[in-house]
């Protein structure tokens, strides 16, 4: 896929689809539990890795990703509210 059509993706993903992604990323990260150190590295080594093979500079998914984290008014997103009471209820 070229560069220029994943960038264009990149920062029109659509929220509500986003946010369901990741809570599928952190449910399988909840299988290693044991070993918070792993299930950070592992989730920002997959953006490391997905942003090398598909060409896009990590510090623009980075950027992209927080303002698709909060709403116009810099609240956090609804759809993300959601995941942060699943990780302050669910993740100890």
């Amino acid at each position: 896929m070229r560069k220029d059509v994943v960038y264009e993706q990149l920062i029109n993903a659509d929220r509500t689809t986003t946010a369901l992604a990741t809570f599928h990323l952190l449910d399988t990260l909840q299988k290693f539990q044991e070993n918070r150190g792993v299930q950070i590295n592992a989730a920002v080594l997959i953006a490391v890795l997905m942003c090398e093979h598909l060409g896009v500079s990590i510090q623009e998914a980075m950027t992209t990703a927080k303002n698709l984290l909060t709403t116009h008014d810099d609240k956090l997103a609804t759809e993300f509210e959601a995941i942060r009471w699943y990780l302050r209820e669910e993740v100890r």
